[in-house]
């Protein structure tokens, strides 16, 4: 690991405490018990971050900077295609949902309990920011002929991220790893399917309804 050592020393604050983060949640998570991870003593951990919020929005900065970075270099590659650059920022997403999806929920419902603070702020503007290479790739799916241009962006984008979320809930909820990827894979399936421009297309009302008819059957067999 490169850099000085106190950078040293704060990454592996942010590891320890994004593991007793993970582990334990916000609340519960003690400083005494991320130091202890860290090797570090607890009075480190608060030379370097001034309160555990504080701790908590560098680790989430830290996720979300490295979930960006690799977002868009998907959507550099100039070897893809805009449905194989979606398909490939689903395929990491569900590999980020297996391994972090509790620490993810850290930072939400923390940003949702703490409103106006700087780890709110990181959470909105971080999850706009990578929802928006979403929009970009469907935006070009429809320029290139792959999605009919009158399904709305918004909804396909939402339609990805809920199904998901909803699957990966429900995963947790029954006591089980979550693992999206089968989901994630039949989500975009079913938008290229049925968001394909036709001759004689239904309206597009009747294209929506199909559309999540199709992801609340392949939820119920998630279930």
């Amino acid at each position: 690991m490169q850099g000085s050592k106190a950078d040293r020393t704060r990454a592996n604050v942010r590891a320890a405490a994004a593991a007793s983060f993970a582990e334990s949640g916000f609340q519960a998570a003690t400083t005494a018990e991320i130091a202890r991870r860290a090797g570090v003593s607890e009075g480190t951990v608060f030379q370097h971050y001034a309160s555990k919020l504080g701790l908590l929005t560098a680790v989430t900065r830290e996720f979300y900077g490295l979930l960006q970075a690799e977002a868009e270099a998907v959507i550099g590659d100039d070897g893809l295609g805009p449905s194989a650059k979606l398909r490939r920022l689903v395929h990491d997403w569900c590999d980020v949902m297996a391994t972090r999806w509790d620490l993810v929920q850290v930072y939400i419902h923390t940003a949702q309990a703490f409103p106006g603070t700087e780890l709110a702020e990181v959470v909105i503007d971080s999850n706009r920011r990578y929802t928006r290479i979403y929009t970009r790739i469907i935006d070009e799916m429809k320029l290139s002929g792959e999605l009919d241009a009158a399904l709305p962006t918004s909804l396909a984008r939402d339609m990805i991220f809920g199904t998901l979320e909803h699957s990966a809930r429900g995963q947790r909820y029954a006591g089980r790893p979550v693992h999206t990827s089968d989901v994630g894979r039949q989500v975009v399936d079913l938008l290229l399917g049925a968001g394909r421009p036709r001759s004689c297309a239904p309206s597009d009302d009747e294209q929506l309804a199909r559309i999540e008819a199709k992801i609340d059957r392949l939820l119920e067999h998630q279930d």
